[in-house]
């Protein structure tokens, strides 16, 4: 792993302290410093510079670099680039130091982390905060604090409460964006989406006019005012929105259908200076949507459903075939979506393999032998530019539009490790990436090096220790969701880059997107394993996980360790049982951050195929592995899918966004990579036991959306037996439901207590399976009978 799971404790243990700019509103309230243009350099970002005179510099102070796995100051290096303005803006640092601490002081690149000369912070005042401000050009200055102890040493600390980071002569550092005093900004008071009824959604707006430097006063005529609605920029004026004298902006729109919007403002001054962008992003909608509220479908584009043949590619020279493209494309997705495929699943939300354009040629696969090309997409060459064979930017646009108005999200996969050798920033500046050793190979570990090793000699690895390199990718993140008004990121092999890619990453999306309440969901995944073993031999891999997780961070991972622990050990090989399962369910729970959003799984484009991992559970284990010879092939008889049932109907109980990956749903096929991504197929095309497997998903996800328990309810034990588990969904103040899913050859029976959940005797609880209605006893205590391999859904 990267780093260790101690740091992240310490870290969240340091003081608080924030930063804010010159108009008194929190940083970043100005939203984002806009986009670049492809082979540009990051805005705001300095040079490494020399090594600084503070810890870990080599000069005076412990060399330790203070809490927090800081490891000490940066270099020295030029201060913040400011993008053409000359302006400094008054920037004030606030912190509250730790009992017995004194002399706080901020330490930045801006004085060369000269701690004899850094700004003295005053205080205390009533909170008990010090605060300082210091005049800085626009652009993203490093910067730590720094303070005297009890004991009387010095401590250099990363700021607990900034979002943002910066290496400075290969050091850590917090670091604060300035934005350009000189322009206008629009701080938002308030906003609001009501939906009374369908056709009838209400958004409106309250935000303030706050003057540049110059306090030449808001020309209103000027301001900027665009309404994005249907993939179609639509401009507004007044009285739709409107700007006073006094600077209040009111936005006011109604009559809206249901789907995704976006109000987007620009204030201009009289002098002709204009301000950044303020994106409103909003959905009307007959529910207020939570990310617990989503099944994940995951698409590999090229192989899911061929829509517009003219796109297909000519077979490539020397791929092997099964690596090579096969033609789906984003329109045979859309398609899909516009006849309800993915409704008919409960989908709310679909993750997208990369769809950036990717090389034309086949290199060598991991075996050395078998030649594959980039058809899976995670070999980007352009940093702006949707595949042509995936169906171009009108395509991605098209389906957007559709999975909106379905009220389904649509998440990028986004590359943030490496990117192909062929890729056009490594051509126009390689110093932003790693060409060393390549992963797995002779002293080149997955562990040790895991934020420098290659994934194959014709990938280099992007360094985000390289200020410039970092922003030019955060910067083409916002700009991917700004141009195709996409909802959130799955972010790819997390902890194989530096701890600032996530986190910059996610404050920038954050101040971008979310002035309007509407939440952009960072999905990561930080591959790691299970133990059988007590907990803290699993702290590892929980802590590695959970680490990259919260404010400054993801919103949630993929649940690596439940996988491992039980979706295939429990319900494919049948090694543990549902006690097993239970344990390790509730395990995780409690492990993850509260606020986390977890997305558990039964395979992916990663792994092998559930159904063939059971297929031949009772056999030769080792066949589902293999990739190119002796590879799985379709199951012979019903056990395998018997048992893919009863791990969906786990699955769709279980809290967070589940993943299911495409195929899944009817029970596909298939070995490792590449058999792990053959066509999806039609239910026309399908045979009986797949046939049944999907009219078997269609009712779990379909139950999942009707009943909001099952979504956002609380995980509840209600009963377990090695062969037969019972799950409880329960939310507060509301009724609540059940699960019972039970992997036994014939029926099984459990008893158990209704009035956990909250249910009344007499209650009639109704299977969305289609089994007979129960009802609750006096007393609560009561039997439900669970059909061999098979499962009930109950809820009144």
């Amino acid at each position: 792993m990267s780093r260790s799971s101690p740091l992240l404790l310490a870290f969240l243990t340091l003081p608080f302290a924030f930063v804010a700019c010159g108009d008194g509103n929190e940083l970043g309230s100005g939203g984002s410093a806009g986009t670049l243009g492809i082979g540009s350099t990051g805005p705001g970002s300095s040079g490494p510079g020399g090594a600084g005179p503070g810890p870990g510099s080599g000069g005076a102070g412990p060399g330790s670099g203070g809490a927090g796995g800081s490891g000490g100051v940066g270099g020295s290096g030029a201060g913040g680039s400011g993008g053409g303005s000359n302006a400094l803006c008054p920037t004030t640092f606030t912190f509250i130091p730790p009992s017995g601490a004194s002399s706080p002081r901020v330490p930045g690149e801006w004085q060369g982390f000269d701690l004899a000369t850094a700004p003295v912070m005053t205080g205390p005042d009533a909170s008990g905060a010090y605060k300082a401000t210091v005049m800085l050009p626009p652009g993203l200055h490093g910067y730590k604090l720094a303070y005297q102890d009890a004991g009387g040493g010095t401590q250099w600390i990363l700021d607990p409460a900034q979002g943002r980071r910066k290496y400075l002569g290969g050091i850590e550092n917090s670091a604060v964006k300035v934005r350009d005093c000189n322009l206008p900004t629009l701080p938002v008071k308030s906003t609001k989406a009501t939906r009374m009824s369908p056709g009838q959604g209400v958004f409106t707006a309250a935000l303030d006019y706050v003057d540049g430097a110059d306090a030449s006063g808001a020309d209103a005529a000027g301001f900027e005012a665009t309404l994005l609605e249907d993939g179609t920029k639509k401009p507004l004026a007044a009285p739709l929105v409107t700007v006073s004298p006094e600077g209040n902006v009111q936005v006011s729109l109604a009559g809206l259908a249901d789907g995704k919007y976006r109000v987007t403002l620009r204030p201009r001054t009289k002098s002709g200076r204009v301000g950044e962008p303020v994106h409103l992003p909003f959905w009307i909608e007959a529910e207020p949507f939570s990310w617990n509220d989503a099944v994940v479908y995951m698409v590999l584009t090229d192989r899911y459903r061929d829509g517009d043949p003219s796109n297909n590619a000519s077979p490539t020279p020397g791929a092997d075939v099964r690596g090579d493209w096969k033609g789906g494309d984003l329109v045979g997705l859309t398609q899909s979506i516009e006849e309800g495929e993915l409704d008919k699943l409960g989908i709310r939300a679909i993750w997208l393999t990369p769809f950036q354009t990717n090389p034309e040629a086949s290199y060598l696969a991991a075996d050395g032998v078998h030649k594959v090309t980039g058809y899976h997409g995670y070999w980007p060459v352009k940093a702006r530019e949707v595949d042509p064979r995936l169906g171009g930017p009108d395509a991605l646009r098209a389906l957007v539009k559709a999975a909106h108005a379905h009220g389904i999200r649509i998440l990028q996969d986004y590359v943030v490790n490496h990117v192909h050798i062929e890729h056009e920033y490594f051509k126009s500046h390689p110093e932003w990436f790693r060409t060393g050793c390549v992963c797995g190979t002779a002293n080149c570990d997955w562990t040790a090096k895991a934020l420098e090793c290659l994934f194959a000699d014709y990938m280099p690895d992007i360094n985000h220790s390289v200020p410039e390199a970092n922003a030019q990718f955060v910067d083409d993140a916002v700009w991917w969701l700004d141009e195709f008004d996409l909802d959130g990121l799955r972010v790819d092999a997390v902890k194989h880059v530096e701890e600032l890619a996530t986190r910059n990453l996610s404050v920038e999306v954050r101040e971008t997107f979310e002035k309007a309440g509407t939440h952009y969901f960072l999905m990561g995944e930080t591959a790691m394993g299970w133990n059988d073993c007590g907990d803290p031999c699993n702290d590892e891999n929980y802590g590695t996980i959970a680490r990259y997780i919260g404010p400054f961070g993801l919103d949630g991972q993929f649940d690596f360790v439940l996988y491992h622990g039980v979706s295939y050990r429990t319900f494919a090989y049948g090694d543990k049982g549902m006690l097993h399962a239970d344990y390790w369910t509730r395990h995780g729970l409690e492990k993850w951050p509260k606020s986390a959003v977890m997305t558990p799984y039964i395979g992916s484009h990663d792994t092998p195929r559930f159904v063939s991992l059971a297929d031949y559970a009772d056999g030769d284990r080792g066949i589902p592995g293999n990739q190119w010879d002796n590879t799985a092939v379709a199951p012979s008889d019903a056990v395998p899918y018997e048992r893919m049932r009863v791990a969906m109907a786990w699955l769709l109980a279980l809290p967070g966004a589940p993943l299911m990956y495409y195929g899944d749903e009817y029970g596909q096929w298939g070995g490792a990579d590449p058999n792990n991504r053959l066509m999806w197929r039609p239910e026309n095309g399908l045979s009986a036991e797949e046939k049944a497997t999907l009219s078997f998903v269609r009712k779990l996800g379909t139950a999942r959306q009707a009943i909001p328990a099952l979504r956002r309810g609380e995980y509840v034990s209600l009963g377990a037996t090695e062969d037969t588990l019972v799950i409880g969904r329960k939310l507060p103040g509301a009724t609540g439901a059940i699960v019972a899913l039970t992997r036994a050859d014939a029926p099984a029976q459990m008893t158990v207590d209704a009035a956990t959940l909250g249910f009344a005797s007499g209650t009639v609880l109704k299977d969305a399976m289609g089994g007979p209605n129960v009802t609750v006893p006096q007393g609560g205590m009561m039997t439900l009978t669970v059909p061999a391999k098979s499962a009930i859904v109950l809820s009144p």
